[in-house]
């Protein structure tokens, strides 16, 4: 048995956002305000719905990305770094092969793509066959900040690719529009450096999860054991965690709780994948990677 970590490379945890909209689509906020709104992010990237948005003027986030959001009256994606050239002939109409096309020039622009918001069942969602139908796109938007953790929390699918065997990493973005959606959800990096290249290279190694204010210092196999190392220090250390190990179809495998440190999981070897979920007392939670499970 072999278990695939995305988390053995070291670095530095940015803290970033890819889906958030301003004037230039039906977002509130002009650019630099939202620049502002997200003060004290280290990345951030700008997805305005079916317009590539240039980043201008005066910021302190070091480090910000080009992005879109393709947006059909069925259902929507985020591309991040995506080329230029895909304005030319723009047509946001979803059909397989429109939307494909839109994934393989982003990726070969060594950008990618994410299915986004698939569980808001009043519009714009994903049927999960038409995300079975997708190739090559790099994740899917598991938790979206912009309305009600009924519709825009999408575990339930991601648990249905990963147990197909479609290697897909989870992301949590805002989706900001209005006042009140900003730093809900966000992405927690380990990169070798603050910049675009080295942000993108991880998140394509799956060295990131998913967080809306707790988190995790470290993801180690030890032999068969996930442990799992939890964001620590005098304050958090007294509070209390619940933490659950997930495998294949979304099975528990394992809950742990109290004030706890560090959780861990022994695998068998029928998991097929393991991801982890962990709350905070007062609601705050993280969502780990999926660590693979091989024969």
């Amino acid at each position: 048995m072999k278990i695939v970590n995305p988390y053995v490379e070291s670095g530095t945890w940015f803290k970033g956002s890819f889906h958030n909209h301003t004037t230039n689509s039906d977002g509130w906020f002009s650019l630099e305000t939202v620049y502002k709104m997200y003060g004290g992010y280290d990345f951030l990237g700008i997805s305005d719905h079916d317009k590539i948005t240039k980043h201008e003027g005066k910021r302190e986030i070091p480090t910000v990305f080009e992005a879109i959001e393709v947006s059909s009256r069925q259902t929507h994606m985020l591309l991040v770094k995506p080329p230029q050239m895909i304005m030319e002939n723009y047509s946001n109409a979803f059909t397989i092969e429109n939307y494909q096309r839109f994934v393989d020039l982003t990726t070969t622009n060594d950008g990618f793509a994410v299915l986004v918001h698939p569980n808001r069942y009043f519009s714009n969602f994903w049927e999960l066959e038409d995300m079975f139908k997708m190739e090559r796109y790099l994740g899917v938007e598991v938790y979206n900040g912009d309305g009600n953790p009924e519709y825009d929390i999408a575990f339930d699918k991601w648990d249905a690719l990963l147990s197909a065997g479609r290697k897909v990493w989870g992301f949590g973005n805002d989706d900001s529009h209005v006042y009140g959606q900003e730093k809900r959800a966000w992405n927690m990096v380990r990169a070798k450096a603050n910049t675009n290249d080295a942000i993108i290279d991880a998140i394509k190694e799956g060295n990131f999860y998913v967080s809306t204010g707790y988190g995790f210092d470290a993801i180690r196999v030890e032999g068969n054991k996930v442990v799992v190392d939890l964001r620590s220090n005098d304050l958090l250390d007294k509070m209390y965690k619940y933490v659950t190990f997930f495998g294949k179809d979304g099975q528990v495998l394992k809950e742990t709780t109290g004030r706890i440190k560090q959780a861990e999981y022994e695998c068998n070897g029928d998991e097929k994948y393991v991801r982890i979920a962990v709350y905070l007392e007062g609601g705050y939670s993280a969502f780990s990677q999926p660590l693979f499970i091989e024969d």
